[in-house]
């Protein structure tokens, strides 16, 4: 080709191979995420190469942390539903060392009534969100919560190391059966599951800016699928209530809550969770 040059085809090359191994780095720097640290702008963060051990010395940062929920609107598309819970912690402490995976201890909890969509109509006492997780209220004006039926738990049975990071097996407990179900009224519904747990990395923060770090800070993030369908009576339309004596539409129920159809059956969960500790 008239005024073509060969060293235009060099520069080509050279130009195409080099966008190919930049977007090969690319892909291979997200692999692993394990050693990602987010760092206050404000704050002053050294990272800290350290295995994932965490033990009962360790604060729970709970400032800092959330559990998210979300799931899909009458289960005809991709359009979600989503809120959060207020109220949560580990009771006992969060223990966790992925050099002794047997030993770990992760016992969870989710006070119900803590249902927060950002929605007045949905968050109330006595309003349908809280009426599909199975509150029992003690009182006729629905302001006082059944310490029993407000607490969501998940307990650790087992961890697997992933190429991912951990899963984690345990019991899930979500709702109660009711007399007509069989079981003695109250008696709390529990699951086995297995979550997705990894580890967020971990930073030492100079908080009094006097030039030596003095406060370690760690995260992890957990997520966790299920059904409310095993977990919820899907005939009932009318949430349980023991002060309300014209209850008779739902005195069959098997359990405590309704099984609405406004929200589809898989809730999905997320758990962001921050520990720290001085030193």
């Amino acid at each position: 080709m008239k005024g073509f040059k060969p060293y235009f085809l060099s520069a080509l090359l050279i130009v195409g191979v080099s966008l190919f191994l930049t977007q090969c780095k690319k892909e291979t720097e997200i692999v692993e995420v394990r050693d990602i640290v987010y760092i206050d702008p404000n704050d002053t963060g050294v990272y800290v190469p350290s295995n994932a051990i965490i033990d009962t010395s360790w604060v729970f940062d709970k400032v800092h942390c959330s559990t998210m929920w979300e799931s899909k609107f009458y289960d005809f598309s991709s359009t979600l539903i989503t809120g959060r819970f207020n109220n949560f912690n580990f009771s006992p402490k969060f223990n966790f060392d992925e050099t002794a995976l047997s030993k770990n201890s992760i016992n969870y909890w989710v006070q119900l009534s803590t249902y927060n969509t950002g929605e007045p109509g949905r968050d109330g006492l006595g309003k349908c969100g809280p009426s599909y997780l199975g509150n029992v209220y003690l009182d006729s004006l629905k302001t006082i919560v059944n310490p029993a039926s407000d607490t969501a738990w998940f307990h650790l049975t087992s961890t697997t190391r992933t190429n991912k990071g951990y899963d984690l097996t345990g019991t899930f407990t979500f709702n109660r059966y009711r007399a007509p179900s069989g079981y003695p009224d109250g008696t709390p519904i529990t699951k086995t599951i297995t979550a997705k747990m990894t580890y967020n990395g971990m930073a030492d923060f100079d908080t009094n800016n006097d030039g030596t770090p003095d406060k370690l800070r760690c995260g992890f993030t957990t997520t966790f699928s299920f059904k409310r369908s095993d977990f919820m009576d899907i005939a009932s339309t009318k949430a349980w209530d023991p002060f309300d004596p014209n209850n008779a539409a739902a005195i069959n129920n098997k359990t405590y809550g309704v099984y609405s159809h406004s929200t589809a059956d898989q809730m999905d969960i997320r758990v962001n969770t921050v520990f720290y500790k001085n030193h």
